[in-house]
């Protein structure tokens, strides 16, 4: 019988799951999914991929559950979020899990671009003029308009 992954949020995975011995898993925001089909294709091609969302997600939940997931299982950890700050917690939880516990794991960080989708390394404490205007957005914010 084939191994499966269920289930796929970050906070309901069990920390020891038998999938998560594999070399590479990939922790996404969930709306990654949406944007970037490939990234669903990895789930089905069965590389683990685990989803959350930083902003609807108790974070402190969160970080304390991929502190457990990182600190006994895969290798090489993909990590990818959208572009907008909310999800920047992402990349700063396994940073700091990363950094904390001495991890010598392989990580990859990247950001997916909300109207080009395009993929792009993400760079720490960098918000751009793009994020800005999506931030604004998502608040309902128009022009110059305090968030």
């Amino acid at each position: 019988m084939m191994s499966i992954q269920w289930p796929l949020k970050i906070l309901l995975v069990h920390p020891h799951a038998p999938f998560l011995s594999k070399d590479r898993i990939v922790i996404a925001a969930d709306c990654v999914l949406l944007i970037r089909p490939e990234i669903s294709q990895l789930y089905s091609n069965g590389v683990p991929v685990l989803i959350g969302c930083p902003l609807l997600e108790d974070p402190d939940s969160m970080l304390n559950k991929l502190k457990l997931i990182l600190s006994s299982n895969s290798k090489n950890i993909d990590v990818i979020s959208m572009e907008v700050p909310c999800c920047q917690a992402l990349h700063m939880m396994v940073r700091h899990i990363a950094s904390e516990n001495n991890l010598k794991h392989s990580f990859s960080h990247k950001i997916v671009r909300v109207f080009t989708k395009e993929i792009e390394e993400w760079r720490p404490g960098i918000v751009d003029e793009s994020m800005i205007k999506l931030e604004r957005m998502a608040h309902g914010v128009q022009g110059n308009e305090e968030i």
